[in-house]
């Protein structure tokens, strides 16, 4: 903690255009589907930072920022997102967005290896 007594602020994830929020959210709902036809429930999640302003403050930007896969396990949730190229899973996992289907799969497997 620094000297000052006070935690350093956690890093936000970057605000993206409402395009872009948008198409990366139709890639996870493409997920979502081929998961769904595995028997997995899911669902997308909308992010959106909202910075209160003041007028003594200069605060960073509100707007959307990456959506988020939701996908429901007997021992928890795990969480998935897309920088529009692959999906990508916590633990530094990626899996290619061209195939859904195949991601699901592949998805589906390292979801219940690591609930195991």
């Amino acid at each position: 903690m620094p000297e000052n007594g006070q935690s350093r602020p956690a890093r936000r994830p970057p605000i993206l255009a409402r395009e872009e929020a948008s198409r990366r959210a139709a890639l996870l709902t493409d997920l979502r589907s081929a998961l769904a036809a595995l028997g997995v429930s899911s669902t997308v999640v909308g992010n959106h930072r909202l910075v209160l302003e003041g007028s003594s403050t200069k605060c960073a930007p509100s707007g959307p920022t990456d959506p988020q896969l939701h996908v429901f396990t007997p021992d928890g949730t795990s969480i998935v997102t897309t920088n529009g190229r692959a999906y990508l899973l916590g633990g530094g996992r990626a899996f290619s967005i061209d195939d859904p289907a195949k991601a699901a799969h592949t998805l589906g497997r390292v979801v219940n290896a690591e609930v195991m």
